[in-house]
């Protein structure tokens, strides 16, 4: 089994106009009743739960489409709610402070000739670093299934957009 990855991706090539696929995105959006949202832009599109059905672990899928020579390319990446993914890389960046500043002033207590206690900061902020990334894959794993809705309606809107006529946006894009 792989180890579970932190913001996982997918590619796709699909012999289909950006904009066709997008139409589709679009209309399985409007259509399917159910518990996702989204917004669909130019090149690109974001899909999420619905406020209803959001958790603080719910995923938040990003889809750059782009122009291909014999298609388009999507490519998806799954990561938490932007709010969520702040506030996690805040806890990081303070911690990473807080063992810096363990750091300096250990060193100053050890050139002063004082007992250095404030080494100990420096594990218990690699401890607590790790707690942090541990709870970040206990709730990737809480939004898996969440992950498969998501990921289906992508699977979905690419037979959509390969079974519309030539020609024919699925759905008018903005």
């Amino acid at each position: 089994m792989a180890p579970p990855r932190m913001r996982p991706r997918f590619d796709l090539q699909l012999p289909v106009e950006r904009e066709r696929w997008l139409g589709a995105l679009k209309s399985q959006l409007k259509d399917a009743p159910g518990s996702l949202r989204g917004q669909v832009f130019k090149k690109h599109a974001v899909v999420l739960m619905r406020d209803t059905e959001r958790t603080f672990w719910s995923p938040y899928l990003n889809l750059e489409v782009e122009d291909e020579p014999d298609g388009s390319a999507i490519r998806g990446r799954f990561s938490p709610h932007p709010n969520v993914w702040t506030m996690f890389m805040g806890v990081y960046i303070l911690l990473a402070i807080v063992g810096l500043g363990g750091l300096s002033y250990g060193i100053v207590q050890l050139t002063l000739g004082y007992s250095p206690w404030a080494f100990w900061i420096i594990p218990a902020s690699i401890a607590l670093f790790g707690f942090v990334y541990g709870a970040t894959l206990i709730g990737q794993g809480l939004g898996a299934e969440q992950m498969y809705v998501m990921r289906s309606l992508i699977d979905r809107t690419c037979v959509d957009a390969l079974d519309a006529p030539l020609g024919v946006a699925v759905a008018d894009s903005e």
